[in-house]
């Protein structure tokens, strides 16, 4: 196996490169976030980068935001990790989790406060959006960094591009991608009879997921309240459908048509006909997304779409439903069949950062090692894969995982469709259109009463308004 590796020199360059900001003191994000204790100082023969050694003190501490996903192995491998290599190399740091950073506020929100007064974190390892971020002038390119790693891992893979290279430069370093897709109970399904792989459309796949249900067994085990898992099934239906928030050029809105109001129609009948109710389970339309999760390892339900902690977590805890359980792209619709993109897990950099230099040393680290690859793989089987084309070959734990494997025709398909935005081009305006829970209302409304048809105009209207906000037409 060729092992390639990040030469020191390379490492040093990039970890210690100019920082062309004020030094600015740290802000301690709130009490309730874990923190790293002091160290002694690193032995001589293992001194780092003298601008990130001299940065990071008790007086500016190494801020770091992680993320926190449903999956403890994973949260606890990375904060275990990221502390043990600091207090190595003698650095204080203050560990955040982004939800405790944003305190009620959306993190989007929050980051872009922390930059605008002065007190950025370093360092942030999330999913929210580059494209996004960067519009608001919040982060730092990080096109040097994604070069060293792809000298050692090969070509980020082609669907992360997307919104992450803006204009030439990388404004977010892909960590991992973190898998998507449909979750379903191999002996359910096998049991009636069903080849559920040779499901590609959403309307057999009610079928399917009807024809398993009992009074205690639930075929359609997902929600489409708002949250990420509700979000995306509503992204998957419109774009199967052939409907789009936006038209082909980006510049206005075209959510107001019959594809839509059809699209619409068929989320409609599947959560309030009661042809469809004997699949559905308790309380549905009142979930989050933990709750597919949970329903699904509790065994309660045959078929879930969500990222891949639901099986990577059944997989850590020896939930006996792990072994019944198999991957399925997801379908879509009379339109578009075939577009399963898996997203990743990125590394951020905020401008205002204090310690830069540290903040890509911990990049690089993190990113170029294989073995910190490969533990931090290991922690959560299948729902974190390879961001990266020859990472693929080089990662023993991913050679090794059945699921992981299933998944990477996907994670490595140059063609897929960003749901989101077909037909057009991702945008920060898209961006802040689905954090405004828009699409969401138009459900919400259209569930409790609304006609499709006066919902479905509803939202485009508020659409274009947004569109407007940024500099769009929106509208012809």
């Amino acid at each position: 196996m060729d092992r390639k590796t990040l030469s020191r020199r390379s490492f040093l360059r990039l970890a210690g490169g100019a920082i062309g900001v004020t030094a600015l003191a740290a802000c301690a994000p709130p009490a309730a976030a874990p923190a790293a204790a002091p160290a002694a100082a690193p032995a001589a023969a293992e001194a780092a980068a003298p601008a990130a050694e001299t940065m990071v003190d008790s007086a500016h501490p190494l801020w770091v935001i992680l993320d926190i996903d449903f999956h403890d192995t994973y949260n606890e491998y990375t904060q275990k990790a990221l502390s043990d290599y600091v207090a190595e190399r003698g650095w204080v740091m203050e560990l955040a989790d982004s939800q405790g950073f944003a305190a009620g506020s959306g993190e989007t929100d929050r980051i872009a406060a922390a930059v605008q007064s002065g007190d950025a974190p370093d360092l942030v390892r999330h999913t929210l959006s580059p494209e996004l971020l960067h519009s608001l002038d919040t982060t730092q390119s990080l096109s040097d960094l994604v070069a060293a790693v792809e000298e050692v891992y090969g070509p980020v893979a082609p669907y992360l591009k997307t919104g992450k290279l803006i204009d030439g430069e990388w404004w977010a370093v892909p960590y991992h991608q973190r898998v998507g897709g449909g979750y379903y109970r191999k002996d359910a399904f096998e049991g009636a009879g069903i080849d559920i792989q040779t499901i590609r459309t959403y309307d057999k796949l009610r079928e399917a997921c009807l024809a398993v249900s009992t009074p205690e067994f639930f075929g359609w085990g997902i929600t489409i309240n708002r949250s990420g898992d509700g979000n995306s099934i509503i992204q998957r239906i419109k774009c199967g459908w052939g409907a789009g928030w936006q038209d082909e050029t980006g510049q206005y809105i075209n959510t107001n048509s019959p594809e839509m109001v059809e699209a619409m129609n068929f989320i409609k009948d599947t959560y309030m006909d009661p042809q469809w109710a004997p699949m559905l389970p308790p309380g549905v339309l009142a979930w989050n997304d933990i709750s597919n999760n949970e329903a699904f390892q509790g065994e309660v339900i045959a078929y879930t779409e969500n990222a891949g902690t639901v099986y990577a977590k059944a997989l850590k805890d020896g939930l006996p439903v792990a072994a019944k359980t198999g991957y399925l792209a997801p379908p879509g619709g009379p339109v578009n069949q075939e577009f399963n993109t898996i997203g990743s897990k990125d590394w951020f950099i905020l401008k205002g950062a204090h310690n830069t230099a540290a903040a890509k040393e911990v990049i690089l680290e993190f990113t170029t090692n294989l073995d910190k690859m490969d533990a931090m793989l290991a922690s959560s089987p299948a729902y974190a894969i390879p961001a990266y084309t020859n990472l693929w070959d080089m990662s023993v734990y991913t050679q090794s995982n059945e699921m992981s494997m299933q998944v990477k025709p996907a994670a490595l398909d140059d063609s897929g469709i960003n749901a989101g935005s077909w037909p057009g081009p991702s945008s920060p305006a898209l961006t802040a259109i689905e954090n405004s829970g828009i699409w969401n209302d138009m459900v919400n409304s259209f569930i409790t009463g609304t006609s499709v048809e006066e919902a479905v105009k509803i939202a485009h209207d508020r659409m274009v308004l947004v569109f407007k906000e940024f500099g769009l037409p929106g509208e012809k």
